[in-house]
């Protein structure tokens, strides 16, 4: 049994607190891809310019990954979560106070800085309360969650603003203050169990960054990782414009409509969290190349689907396929690194995904824009960045030699 396990009471408290900060991280994101459908015709933006407002949060946001984990590994995800959740309900809030194209780039930037630490940190929360035999479910947990935040941040974004103008920014007043709210009962009851384990009973040297460089399974999870996210933020970004400008929907039924491949990639998520715990153990990197191949078969037939159901459908089943290869991902490092040195390694993987989030939006722009308002150039972008996920995926080794002694800690069989 790990040392840092905790009881099941903790264990619960502690989850329920991550998965209400990761909800409410998922609500904060979203809502300026839905917002930006208004916000761009009040600016008068064209699709780059569009797409630059959306990636200077992934750059700061990206910048942030390993600083937040490496932090968070040194002091403790709790400090790290506190200061990252107080921090990006400010900014939320002050996004509605937003008055130019370049006050939103700046704003959007502040805010990455706010919310870059705590994926890293809320892994390192993981580490520390749960046993590696249960790191799957409990990763699968926090992903579902986001995923549930964006089916139900979709929908409810897009109906305030189809009642609301952009310009009364309740929506980020509002989601601020959920944040500030939130951020006080992290403060009350966020104890994570090994906090103090960690603290006195952790090895003296941790793993740098420059370390985590030397791993060979870091660097495949990071370029996998990245690929994936291309998809996830290029989806995240365009889709809501895509299904308005070239499918014809309103925004209240395109909220409606992207819920169906969210529910679908929010139950994918949470079984395979169940199968990496209980049966792939060492098999990950087929889950990997599985999850990618789905989502680039997907992705292909959406591109010429002859109507919506058939969006729905296609759309459903890539959102299947990347939830396997995203789960999968993310939770490796959990099964795989030295919990004392979790965050270090969690920052370098997310740090791929992010700039990953600086790079799709302005790229699909940029397509969207040359092709004269066609997406289908962007969405072969997408499924070029899955092919290369799919690839690496092959090369994935897990065996001790082909990590670093000094960093990790191989799950075992017999756990």
């Amino acid at each position: 049994m790990d040392p840092l396990a905790a009881n099941r009471k903790q264990k619960t408290l502690i989850m329920v607190l991550l998965c209400l900060g990761w909800m409410v991280n998922t609500f904060d994101r979203i809502a300026i891809n839905v917002a930006v459908i208004p916000i761009s015709k009040e600016f008068g933006l064209t699709e780059t310019q569009v797409g630059l407002v959306i990636s200077s949060f992934f750059l700061s946001y990206a910048i942030m990954q390993p600083i937040g984990g490496s932090l968070a590994d040194r002091f403790g995800s709790r400090k790290v979560i506190l200061f990252s959740l107080i921090a990006w309900s400010i900014f939320t809030i002050l996004t509605g106070m937003a008055w130019s194209f370049l006050s939103l780039i700046v704003l959007r930037f502040l805010f990455g800085i706010g919310e870059g630490s705590y994926p890293s940190a809320s892994q390192v929360s993981l580490a520390e309360t749960f046993p590696q035999k249960e790191r799957g479910r409990a990763k699968s947990g926090l992903l579902a969650a986001g995923k549930l935040a964006g089916v139900l941040g979709t929908l409810a974004i897009a109906s305030l603003i189809s009642i609301f103008d952009w310009q009364f920014m309740f929506m980020f007043i509002f989601l601020g203050l959920v944040g500030l709210l939130l951020a006080f009962f992290y403060w009350k009851y966020f104890y994570p169990a090994g906090t103090q384990g960690i603290q006195k009973n952790a090895p003296s040297e941790k793993m740098s960054l420059k370390q985590a460089l030397k791993i060979p399974l870091l660097w495949q999870l990071t370029v996998i990782y990245f690929g994936i996210s291309i998809v996830s933020w290029g989806t995240a970004a365009w889709m809501p414009s895509y299904m308005v400008k070239v499918r014809d929907l309103d925004l209240v039924s395109m909220g409606a409509v992207a819920t169906i491949p969210a529910i679908m990639g929010l139950i994918t998520m949470l079984f395979t969290g169940w199968l990496l715990d209980k049966y792939m153990v060492g098999r990950e990197k087929y889950l990997i190349v599985l999850g990618a191949l789905i989502g680039m078969i997907s992705l292909y037939f959406f591109i010429s689907a002859p109507s919506i159901p058939y969006v729905v459908m296609y759309g459903a089943f890539a959102s299947i396929g990347i939830a396997i290869a995203l789960t999968t991902t993310l939770t490796m490092p959990l099964k795989y690194i030295a919990s004392s040195s979790i965050g270090t390694a969690t920052g370098m993987v997310y740090l791929g995904g992010q700039l990953a989030g600086v790079i799709a939006p302005t790229v699909m722009g940029f397509m969207i824009q040359q092709f004269n308002g066609s997406y289908d150039a962007g969405f072969w972008f997408l499924i070029s960045a899955l092919f290369i996920a799919l690839i690496v995926g092959m090369t994935v080794r897990t065996h001790s030699d082909e990590t670093s002694d000094q960093a990790t800690e191989i799950n075992s069989r017999a756990e």
